[in-house]
């Protein structure tokens, strides 16, 4: 049986199985997410990638098809047309996918021009994805499928339009999760050093391996209300112990020296939460935050300290609306 030769499953084909499998998949996800609500929260894209690997694995190996591939009459099998094993079935729905998708998504796309149907995930797993007739059995043919300059032309622009963007799109989203978020100043609590409008990115990394040191301006998830961000200066740092006396800050009855950033004629004043010629020692793994332009600014004066897991990142470069006069 393994010196034969039967019939591939197109590109076309297995796509369609692929987007049918793909609608399951993103039904079951979103029935567990709800059934794992405090478990799952934030982690819906973690649960749909362990859950399409588990639900290839075991249809694969035990009926050679996912109910996307059954409905196309789609089987894969290994290198000897025989049924795959759990081994090989969960490195070709795991790592060998992983890989395909890794660079321009070319490992899918290679399906159109590669003459035995193979994706990449499909060689490095040693399958194919066969075509079955009506009763399931495999198609003998006397050769493989020849890959024809049409066909050659699709992968081209396929790989133009679907397997470009994603990658960058891909790129772009760890830039975002991981590294560097934007963020528009609105307000004029920052003002004159940060300005109503300007455009700048949060370096998320720096804090990954340090702590926010005192002075340096952050922005953070406004503890009262989490889906808002705001951009303060550090005033304080965790076991300080703040006062506002005479119009000055005092950290650990020392005034501080706030002439860097602030003009001379800025008086700090109290609040609801830090009152005039009160102390207050911020906690472990917290920080007090003020804006610069004092009157204006609401900040922990008001509503207190802000946690070290709010902070999203240092604020860092300017790049849009730069050059907005700082009045």
């Amino acid at each position: 049986m393994e010196n034969r030769i039967y019939k591939k499953g197109t590109f076309w084909e297995r796509l369609l199985a692929l987007i049918i499998d793909e609608i399951i998949l993103f039904v079951v996800t979103v029935i567990l997410s709800f059934l794992l609500a405090s478990f799952a929260k934030g982690l819906l894209n973690l649960l749909f990638w362990l859950v399409s690997i588990l639900y290839g694995s075991l249809f694969i190996w035990k009926s050679g098809h996912t109910p996307g591939k059954k409905l196309l009459k789609l089987k894969v099998v290994n290198g000897f047309y025989q049924p795959v094993s759990f081994g090989t079935a969960l490195f070709r729905e795991s790592i060998g996918k992983l890989l395909s998708g890794l660079i321009f998504n070319l490992g899918y796309l290679w399906v159109i021009i590669n003459g035995r149907r193979q994706a990449w995930h499909d060689k490095l797993a040693k399958t194919f994805v066969i075509k079955t007739d009506s009763t399931g059995a495999l198609i003998p043919v006397t050769e493989e499928e020849k890959v024809t300059t049409g066909q050659k032309v699709t992968f081209g622009l396929l790989f133009v339009v679907f397997g470009l963007p994603i990658p960058v799109a891909t790129v772009f989203l760890i830039v975002y999760l991981f590294i560097a978020q934007p963020f528009q100043i609105a307000g004029q609590a920052m003002s004159p050093n940060y300005v109503n409008g300007q455009y700048y990115l949060a370096n998320k990394m720096v804090y990954r391996s340090a702590n926010p040191a005192r002075g340096e301006v952050v922005v953070f998830k406004y503890p009262k209300e989490p889906d808002k961000d705001f951009i303060k200066r550090i005033i304080g740092v965790p076991n300080d112990a703040v006062s506002i006396q005479n119009g000055k800050v005092f950290i650990n009855n020392q005034p501080l020296d706030e002439s860097s950033y602030l003009k001379p004629d800025v008086q700090t004043h109290g609040g609801a939460f830090l009152q005039e010629g009160q102390q207050i020692t911020i906690p472990a793994d917290s920080y007090f935050v003020l804006g610069d332009n004092r009157s204006y600014s609401s900040d922990s004066r008001e509503w207190g300290f802000v946690p070290r897991q709010n902070i999203i990142g240092k604020i860092g470069l300017c790049y849009y609306k730069c050059d907005l006069s700082k009045k």
